[in-house]
């Protein structure tokens, strides 16, 4: 099989795993899952307090250089019950093949959040490339489960930041835009979590057309064995669109120990409209965090845009390291080489991006 190698890097990763890990990197290393630094139980966008005023500025970058710079009693609450944040994300490239430079602005989220009372949140998001996203989500079900209602990102796999890495830009999310419509409830008991939502799901437009056409569920698990972390998990989409379905199904796993990180996500895409395609995806990154702030990264990414042929796929891989310098400020320089087939064409790139965040 094309793709063995990509199978047995996941293997390896699931194995790691299975003697320990969890999801992110973040998630792994802390042990702690992504709706202790976020609003959103699925991790992603406006932090909380915790995520802001603590993770992010304490534990994130160099501690001395941190300590230097530390603003006593700094928050994001602008009172007791509204918050604010953001993330701004300006991308430099370098592209060999036809000597291409240029900045790209790839992120520009404004975040604000309002307690409407004890369990309940509201949250907009207005970002520079989306329209927005505005929910409600009332934390009122059992096993500290939620319901989330308004227009948001639906759930699916892994939420990594690096908007280029193929389980992003070669699944759903390029054509199908960020946002829809629904509704999502979910369970988080111990260290489990579950969701499903349905949404209005034609190209992420409103409305449905009387047709509610997007389901999706995720679930999670977290363990621990001894001195690793461990996370191994799931995710489904089925969109039931005009032009006919699509549908994604994957998994994904990692682990953690001492200073080293892995996470792994495959994807099986099977669009039965015209293209009658069966789309194969995967995603590796390898992490060591030579000190604090610092961590060296390794990723490699394939795509396969129809299993049924030879030729056509794409692999990736990247080299670099992530910096946090300061509080709220994240620097990344990482070199990519790109391999197609056939003729194996390769297209090195340089990218740095310069993250900002609250």
């Amino acid at each position: 099989m094309k793709y063995s190698r990509t199978i047995f890097l996941f293997l390896f990763c699931f194995l790691v795993a299975t003697t320990g890990f969890a999801l992110p990197r973040f998630s792994s290393s802390t042990d702690l899952k992504c709706q202790n630094c976020h609003i959103d139980p699925n991790g992603g966008g406006m932090r909380n307090y915790y995520g802001a005023a603590m993770y992010g500025r304490e534990t994130l970058p160099v501690r001395a250089w941190a300590n230097d710079s530390t603003m006593n009693n700094f928050t994001t609450r602008l009172n007791d019950f509204v918050s604010f944040g953001m993330d701004m994300r300006t991308l430099f490239i370098y592209q060999q093949q036809r000597d291409y430079t240029s900045f790209n602005q790839m992120q520009g989220d404004l975040y604000i959040s309002a307690k409407l009372a004890n369990n309940i949140l509201l949250s907009v998001t207005k970002t520079l490339f989306h329209d927005f996203e505005i929910f409600g989500i009332a934390q009122i079900l059992p096993a500290n489960g939620y319901v989330k209602v308004g227009r948001f990102t639906p759930a699916y796999g892994t939420r990594i930041d690096d908007h280029t890495a193929f389980i992003r830009s070669k699944t759903v999310f390029p054509l199908y835009r960020r946002e829809d419509t629904g509704i999502e409830v979910g369970i988080s008991p111990a260290s489990i979590t579950w969701n499903a939502g349905v949404y209005n799901g034609e190209d992420g437009s409103d409305p449905s057309n009387g047709w509610i056409r997007l389901v999706t569920t995720r679930a999670e698990a977290l363990f621990r064995l001894e001195n690793l972390n461990c996370s191994l998990g799931g995710s489904a989409w089925y969109n039931n669109g005009l032009f006919g379905t699509l549908t994604m199904f994957g998994g994904f796993a990692g682990a953690s120990y001492k200073d080293v990180t892995i996470h792994a996500e495959l994807d099986l895409k099977k669009d039965k409209s015209t293209l009658g395609t069966n789309e194969f995806i995967s995603y590796i990154e390898i992490n060591y965090l030579v000190l604090d702030g610092v961590d060296l990264k390794f990723m490699y990414d394939f795509y396969d845009p129809d299993i049924d042929y030879k030729t056509g796929s794409e692999s990736r891989y990247s080299m670099g390291a992530e910096f946090f310098p300061l509080p709220g400020v994240g620097l990344s320089p990482m070199y990519r080489i790109l391999a197609n087939t056939p003729g194996n064409v390769r297209q090195n790139e340089f990218d740095f991006i310069m993250h900002l965040f609250l």
